[in-house]
């Protein structure tokens, strides 16, 4: 699904005119474009949908199955008895990876938030081969010198007044003035000095480190918002069709299955 959609994308981006230049535009860029009554180009939405539609739902056939089956199998074979040992396996197995599933993909999300305020500025050394005590570095950064505030700059070449500018403010200034050294403090290449003379990587919005929790992120909100919850209905699903075939599993050798691998004995 992941190939086709990067696939049906590609085409789109080489087939559609005018798609490359108005898919990066902004807000107030497309406003400017309608206002001189030049037409965006849309991609093909629905195609895209249409791809990760029919890939998630052939994609659940399978673990369907397994659910479904899976208690009627049991019964059938080994009897009443194996069948609430598969029900114990599957409901404790179930609220285990929940759980994780759920603290695991909010914990990264919740790093992606975190980056994006600036928490993290202050906390990475730049190494320019300039002799620095780590633990000094990192004494100041745990004593409340980091986050933007760690990151105000002095208002020369890109501020307005000699006062201590906004690091988001600053940087702003230094993309539209100097897209080159911009995209050098975002890859990391060049230091950012902090209000107490540490030379640190700026880690917020847009940043190296930015990219790397947005990756986090991208396995994260799946797990927390669909596969963690998907197990509730494992739980439940399996529960119910073992209850609904009962009387089934108790008709096959006095519940004991096909296999005689229960002990119940007649009543």
């Amino acid at each position: 699904a992941a190939n086709a959609m990067v696939k049906e994308v590609a085409r789109q981006w080489s087939e559609i005119p005018g798609l490359t230049e108005s898919a990066g535009l902004d807000f107030h860029q497309r406003q400017e474009w309608r206002a001189a009554g030049r037409e965006l180009a849309k991609p093909d939405y629905q195609a895209c949908i249409s791809i990760a539609t029919k890939a998630s739902l052939r994609e659940m056939i399978a673990p369907g199955i397994l659910v479904i089956v899976s208690p009627i199998l049991v019964g059938t074979l080994c009897g009443v008895q194996a069948v609430c040992g598969l029900l114990t396996g599957a409901i404790a197995s179930s609220v285990q990876m929940a759980i994780s599933m759920s603290n695991t993909g909010g914990a990264w999300d919740n790093a992606k938030k975190y980056t994006e305020k600036g928490e993290l500025n202050g906390w990475f050394m730049f190494r320019d081969g300039t002799p620095v005590n780590e633990d000094q570095f990192r004494a100041a950064a745990e004593a409340g010198n980091s986050g933007n505030k760690c990151m105000q700059q002095k208002g020369s070449k890109y501020g307005s007044t000699d006062e201590g500018v906004d690091i988001k403010t600053w940087l702003s200034k230094v993309e539209q003035e100097d897209p080159a050294r911009y995209q050098k403090i975002m890859n990391g290449d060049e230091g950012i000095t902090t209000t107490d003379g540490r030379k640190c990587i700026y880690a917020g919005k847009k940043s190296a480190s930015h990219a790397a929790v947005v990756v986090g992120d991208t396995v994260g909100d799946p797990l927390k918002d669909t596969s963690g919850p998907a197990l509730n209905i494992v739980m439940k699903l399996m529960a119910i069709i073992s209850v609904v075939f009962a009387d089934f599993f108790m008709s096959i050798n006095d519940g004991n299955g096909i296999l005689h691998a229960g002990d119940l004995k007649p009543m």
